[in-house]
């Protein structure tokens, strides 16, 4: 590990221990530098913010950019998101203003979509050469910057001060606190790298909210969680005659032979469907012993009380919770399909709902949608376009095996 790095990790691991006790930390290296009319007003503003009860923490820190902007801005974006993670709110804000030798800050609100920069924020006091301090107040106005883009109002006006020719001007900002540089550089405001980095850390952190995209499914674990080679076996028994048959119910019996012969040209197409890397085949099998147990309860009923026919997400079959028809645009098109209600909920808020991501190809290691694929599954969405049986047996049947072996 080098110098630099050692340093951004103790200093992350003062800020955190600080940060588990309350919101504010100023680091003791450059609290001797500080006036007190200045840590008066960081705390003042670390007050009101907390007031507003929204979480919030923030770090008065020492210049550590020998590294560079982006070096240091990957380290106060993961550390904010962390402690977005820990804080369990829906939203975190989180500053970290340098009180050494700049007010150079980086102000993110959080959300489990990442941290983003909100606007005004890159708007912030500093001397061109960076060595003039007014962390008084810049840290009040990034703190009601973020209040205000978590509340969806207006940013504030940046403050309005100027060091040159105060002349007999009853606001001469050096004198008013306490800061006895003989030649300060002209202040300015003024968009900083901060603006640049924006979309770039949000990005980074949508990457890793969505790490999913370019992983192939492993979890949640089906197998045995849900029995399904057992289910399998039990599946294989004769379907039931209804109790009480009619045209209905002698459709639900020829419905159970389909996705019975589906589960058997499934389970002998790909015979390692329990263990293969290709996670759409547990879900197929999933579903199809959830139906089959379905169709099986509505033979034996005794009451005249119907029960629905399972429906599955289009997303990520195992989601059951609430499902509902919803109008989804994939590759271009508008398709009506079944979403659980989490699915529904993550494309309300704008987030992008976890799939299930299976291999290209067999044998492939690049992860996809499992409906960019021409199979059973896409074809049938899991029951969103059509019954998932039909589909399977379609593609994987013994005869349509054969069919295919005579035309080539």
């Amino acid at each position: 590990m080098t110098s630099y790095a050692r340093a951004q990790q103790q200093l992350r691991e003062r800020i955190r221990g600080t940060w588990a006790q309350h919101p504010l930390y100023i680091d003791e290296i450059i609290r001797p530098g500080l006036t007190e009319n200045q840590i008066k007003a960081i705390r003042q503003a670390s007050q009101q913010t907390e007031d507003t009860g929204l979480t919030h923490y923030l770090a008065i820190v020492p210049g550590l950019l020998t590294m560079g902007y982006g070096d240091w801005a990957k380290f106060t974006s993961d550390f904010a998101f962390d402690m977005h993670q820990e804080s369990g709110e829906k939203q975190t804000l989180v500053l970290f203003s340098e009180g050494e030798t700049s007010a150079r800050s980086f102000a993110y609100l959080v959300t489990d979509n990442g941290p983003v920069v909100p606007t005004g924020a890159p708007e912030l006091m500093k001397s061109s050469s960076d060595d003039f301090i007014s962390v008084e107040l810049a840290v009040p106005y990034y703190l009601q910057v973020l209040v205000a883009a978590a509340k969806g109002t207006e940013p504030p006006q940046a403050p309005d001060f100027d060091t040159r020719d105060v002349g007999d001007r009853d606001e001469d900002y050096i004198e008013r606190f306490g800061l006895d540089n003989s030649d300060p550089d002209t202040l300015v405001f003024g968009a900083t790298a901060v603006a640049a980095l924006g979309a770039t850390l949000w990005l980074l952190h949508r990457r890793h909210r969505y790490s999913w995209r370019s992983e192939l499914t492993t979890k949640p674990e089906l197998v045995t969680s849900h029995k399904l080679k057992k289910a399998v076996t039990e599946a294989a028994a004769p379907i039931p005659e209804p109790d009480h048959p009619d045209d209905d119910t002698w459709a639900l019996h020829d419905r159970g032979r389909r996705i019975q012969d589906a589960l058997a040209a499934l389970t002998a197409a790909h015979p390692d469907w329990a263990e293969s890397v290709d996670f759409a085949h547990r879900n197929g099998v999933f579903v199809l012993v959830a139906l089959d147990r379905w169709l099986r309860r509505q033979l034996r009923r005794r009451s005249s009380r119907v029960e629905d026919e399972p429906r599955f997400c289009f997303l990520f079959p195992h989601h059951r919770k609430d499902i509902e028809d919803h109008v989804l645009k994939q590759s271009g098109r508008s398709l009506t399909v079944g979403l659980c209600a989490d699915c529904r909920q993550e494309l309300a808020t704008g987030h992008d709902p976890e799939r299930l991501m299976v291999p290209k190809r067999p044998g492939s290691t690049r992860a996809v949608p499992y409906f960019q694929r021409d199979d059973a599954y896409a074809l049938s969405g899991f029951g969103s376009f059509q019954p998932l049986d039909e589909a399977v047996l379609d593609e994987m049947s013994p005869q349509r095996s054969a069919a295919v072996g005579r035309s080539r």
